[in-house]
């Protein structure tokens, strides 16, 4: 009898591995055949619900299910087209989407999409002439299943009830390698390419983390890292804990998005002190709002703001400059302080041409421009300074400038230069694309250096009531090498008799040639 039982109990263990061994070989199989099957037959049931809802004309390659590492959807080559008026361009495209799926709920047949990933995915936003943008229309389009008012079902077509189907925001999400085109007539492209997303764990009961970056022409990689609290009763979205990272810089940042079931209000808040100025000025030369051929280091706090809807944003920004090395090849070489405010409002056209603002600048140093340093000289020499006078002459112990912003051009509403020689006055403007002078300056000399000059009949005419020679200049031209002249219009007022004036006028042109 225990040979029996013995035997019995061997054979029944043989046929439980064989029916586990069968049970593994079928789902092997099952396996193995999902992880390749094609779902494309089915695009014609699915694609025109999904085109009637967004009112898009939708393409896909291949429609795949797999099963390992984990349950997935893939598309591949998906295209979602503009407008019917522009049916050939992509509105979004991707090289591939993976929906990957819960597995439980997949067993109870429902899909439930637990992480979202879009490879190389390209949004092209073209601008209309009155403003609109062509995704406009997605916006405030009323998507609905179940046959809700505002949905046309295509023949043949059915949309699924919301109930056995229910909209839900994936859990993860990822973008890799990402590219943002902005597209408006009449105004070069804005393409921003290397955009890659990371959302993990999204929820709406609590703040989730996330991290953004992208690659901007002339800029370093810029990365945005934190966490996201999204308040699903109040439509709104804030960042929490975030960081800026750009170039060599990592700033605090403060932002929230509201009113996103229409149209999205950002208010986004960068407050830091003591940043390091030669960063912040290498991406305004990206910009074309700073010379690229200044050297600019030193301490400085930085306060930037935009807000407004998301089709109106204004940029504001407020700088305070303390005390600066500076060394520009065309300008000055020495120390800058100051405060400067400017406001970019969004639209069309240049930036430099809708920058408004204004600024106060102070600084100690030397002209660095050699062609209007020789036309000093020239000019000092002629006058009586000495060797060593004429050297100091293009050094100063204040330089301040105050000025205003605005359709392109630096305003100076005050400039004025001081050293042991001379007193420099001025006003005029610059344009800020490619930077050109056209300023109006007195040269007052100081007594003593008058006193020497003074002692013909001809300077008697440029003297003011402190009996010191006053020579009004005019500076015009690009800021590599402006043009220095006599200003005849105050020559004339001065009261010079017209045949001096002549005389006087050729000596100084000889001089400034």
């Amino acid at each position: 009898m225990p040979d029996a039982a013995a035997s019995s109990l061997r054979s029944m263990t043989k046929m439980v591995r064989i029916a586990l061994g069968s049970v593994a070989l079928l789902l092997g199989i099952i396996v193995i055949v999902l992880h390749s099957v094609d779902l494309g037959r089915f695009k014609q049931s699915y694609l025109p619900s999904v085109e009637a809802a967004f009112n898009r004309r939708l393409d896909v390659g291949e429609v795949r299910l797999s099963l390992v590492p984990t349950p997935a959807i893939r598309l591949s080559d998906l295209k979602v087209f503009d407008s019917p008026d522009e049916a050939q361009t992509a509105l979004f495209s991707a090289t591939q989407v993976e929906m990957r799926l819960r597995s439980w709920p997949l067993l109870k047949g429902r899909f439930e999409v637990s992480a979202l990933v879009l490879d190389k995915p390209v949004l092209n936003f073209f601008k209309q002439p009155h403003g609109t943008f062509n995704h406009s229309d997605i916006v405030h389009n009323e998507i609905a299943a179940g046959g809700r008012r505002g949905v046309k079902k295509p023949d043949g077509a059915t949309i699924a009830d919301s109930a056995s189907v229910p909209l839900l925001i994936p859990g993860n999400l990822s973008i890799r390698d990402g590219q943002f085109n902005l597209i408006a007539k009449g105004q070069a492209p804005i393409n921003i390419n290397g955009i890659n997303l990371s959302i993990g764990e999204f929820s709406s009961a609590a703040p989730f983390p996330f991290r953004a970056s992208l690659n901007y022409p002339g800029l370093k990689t810029i990365a945005l890292e934190g966490e996201l609290d999204y308040q699903e009763a109040k439509g709104r979205v804030e960042l929490k804990n975030n960081r800026l990272t750009i170039n060599q810089l990592n700033l605090p940042v403060r932002a929230y998005l509201s009113n996103l079931a229409a149209t999205p209000q950002l208010q986004l808040d960068l407050n830091t002190h003591n940043v390091d100025a030669k960063s912040i000025f290498e991406i305004l030369a990206v910009f074309g709002l700073s010379p690229g051929d200044v050297e600019i280091a030193g301490p400085m706090d930085l306060f930037l703001n935009i807000s407004g809807p998301s089709n109106a944003l204004i940029t504001r920004v407020r700088g305070l400059f303390k005390d600066l090395q500076v060394h520009g090849k065309h300008v000055m070489k020495g120390r800058l302080s100051g405060e400067v405010s400017v406001r970019l409002p969004i639209g069309s056209g240049a930036i430099v041409q809708r920058l408004q603002g204004s600024g106060k600048l102070m600084s100690t140093g030397k002209l660095t421009n050699a062609d209007l340093i020789k036309r000093i000289e020239r000019v000092t020499g002629m006058i009586g300074l000495s060797k060593d006078e004429r050297r100091e002459a293009t050094t100063f112990q204040t330089m301040e400038a105050d000025f205003k912003l605005a359709h392109g051009y630096a305003e100076f509403t005050r400039l004025y230069l001081v050293n042991k020689q001379m007193e420099v006055s001025g006003v005029g403007t610059m344009t800020l694309e490619q930077p050109t002078f056209d300023m109006a300056i007195s040269t007052t000399l100081s007594p003593q250096v008058s006193a020497r000059a003074g002692r013909g009949r001809m300077t008697s005419y440029f003297k003011d009531k402190r009996g010191r020679i006053v020579v009004p200049l005019k500076v015009r031209g690009p800021l590599e090498k402006p043009s220095v002249d006599l200003d005849t219009g105050r020559i004339a007022q001065s009261g010079l008799p017209q045949n001096a004036e002549k005389g006087f006028n050729l000596l100084f042109r000889r001089l400034l040639r």
